[in-house]
């Protein structure tokens, strides 16, 4: 119980950091660099799915 309890922690800990370094990010990007929010928003949703499947697969692979 207590690897479960440290896995959802850590699980928690790192989604809450990546949502606010790609919010930081597309702050910059649309408001600085003038990038469209379409191209944004693409984008964001693949780089979401891509390091949810990374993380899922390696908590999955974990033989700690």
């Amino acid at each position: 119980m207590n690897r479960f309890v440290h896995l959802a922690v850590t699980f928690f800990v790192v989604m809450v950091s990546a949502a606010a370094v790609a919010y930081s990010l597309a702050h910059v990007a649309y408001y600085s660099l003038g990038v469209p929010g379409s191209a944004l928003r693409e984008q964001a949703l693949i780089c979401a799915a891509l390091i949810f499947g990374l993380v899922t697969i390696e908590f999955l692979a974990s033989k700690e």
